[in-house]
């Protein structure tokens, strides 16, 4: 009885401060008023306690806020859980609740709350105590960093991460959020978006399972409209160009895209080894692909200069003692450097070495023999042993692992 009283004692806590806190915020008008009509024979007291109420409540604000958006991505991820899951064998993400996959018990709504239901289940089932896998809030836990990190480094700083500097002159939730500066939001929402279909591909790859073709059609819809309705949203065009908004953005896409494609194409075929061998997947191409798309060709290059020399020692010096790289690595590599390059995109295309908006015959110089130093230690390894390739021989899903995660839906 002990056991089972503590987790409610926890719960009813916990949403006592979350009330709490959101009342404060609401009347807060009301207390500065008591507070300044305590002292209104007293200006110098006033205005001290005043100031101290500002801090405060410039502290709750900033302490709301980041728990809202770290909500947020966390409730995405907890859906994006569910994306990985069954959308590459073929299941609806809509028509059926989330169970247990061992005792098929529908998980409860208190329990299906990202990272705190797993916390308070104690990482087992409530019916049968089997495990739940804890990938489950670390996606969570994921996509709420992942956005609280581009809030951050983005839009609170009205977009100073950027090349060029900050596009907007407020700062904090007050000067950029609660103002309506909609040419960061947009800006910030396409990134937090981009990294909605990276994350769950990575997963997949890591799986070892295909990228449903729905998820790349509505990436690559998304990653086209949004720059047409909204030009500027993307900070580095592909060329200086005396054109239409709509018709740079246009070109930085279709630049963007191929050559991300081509850097994947060109690393899936140095990995295939054997005629017939499709062992690696196509999230890589596609991931690059992406990337090039949302954040243009210079970002990929960048990004693909600083993962591929990495991934390729780790290819190269595995596979020469019998052991492979595991698929997904690279894609996991790619979501993490990227993200990287975002929060300190102003600095990476400042130096004239590195591909920006003023690319130089040395910036070339530099990222094009690393890129080409990857692509040999790819090409001088021999071929991963160990992958199963039978999820590309037919169209039977391959028979999931004895313990699987439980399916939290949102």
């Amino acid at each position: 009885m002990a056991a089972r009283r503590k987790p409610n004692q926890l719960r009813r806590i916990g949403v006592a401060a979350i009330l709490i806190f959101v009342a404060v915020l609401i009347t807060w008008p009301a207390i500065e008023f008591l507070v300044r009509s305590s002292a209104v024979n007293r200006p110098s007291e006033a205005m001290d306690r005043l100031e101290r109420l500002a801090t405060l409540r410039d502290w709750m604000i900033n302490v709301f806020g980041y728990g809202w958006f770290f909500a947020v991505g966390a409730v995405i991820g907890s859906y994006l859980n569910v994306v990985v899951w069954r959308l590459p064998r073929g299941k609806s993400v809509v028509d059926k609740p989330s169970a247990c996959p061992f005792c098929s018990t529908k998980i409860r709504a208190l329990d299906n709350v990202p990272v705190l239901g797993w916390i308070n289940l104690e990482g087992k089932c409530r019916a049968c105590r089997l495990p739940i896998s804890s990938r489950y809030p670390l996606v969570e836990a994921t996509m709420g960093m992942i956005f609280v990190a581009l809030l951050i480094a983005e839009l609170l700083c009205g977009g100073s991460n950027l090349p060029g500097g900050a596009i907007t002159s407020g700062r904090g939730f007050a000067g950029v959020v609660f103002e309506g500066r909609w040419e960061i939001i947009r800006i910030y929402a396409y990134h937090a978006a981009f990294f909605c279909w990276m994350l769950p591909w990575a997963l997949m790859a890591w799986d070892r399972q295909r990228i449903p073709k729905s998820t790349v059609i509505v990436a690559a819809l998304v990653g086209i409209a949004a720059p047409l309705v909204w030009p500027g949203i993307h900070p580095v065009p592909a060329i200086a160009l005396d054109s239409s908004a709509w018709m740079v953005e246009l070109l930085t896409i279709l630049v963007g895209a191929m050559v991300g494609l081509l850097l994947g194409l060109v690393v899936r075929r140095l990995e295939t080894r054997e005629e017939g061998d499709l062992s690696r997947g196509w999230a890589l191409p596609t991931m690059l692909a992406a990337t090039g798309l949302f954040l243009g060709w210079q970002a990929v290059v960048t990004v693909a200069a600083v993962v591929l020399p990495l991934y390729g020692l780790a290819f190269f010096a595995l596979s020469k003692r019998g052991r492979y790289v595991r698929p997904g690595l690279f894609e996991l590599l790619l979501c993490g450097v990227t993200l990287v390059y975002i929060c300190g995109w102003g600095w990476w295309v400042e130096p004239s070495w590195l591909p920006g908006p003023g690319l130089t015959p040395l910036g070339l110089c530099v990222v094009l023999p690393l890129l080409l130093m990857s692509f040999l230690l790819l090409a001088m390894a021999g071929r991963p042993q160990g992958v199963d390739v039978r999820r590309f021989q037919n169209d039977d899903p391959v028979s999931p692992p004895r313990c699987e995660p439980v399916e939290f839906n949102t």
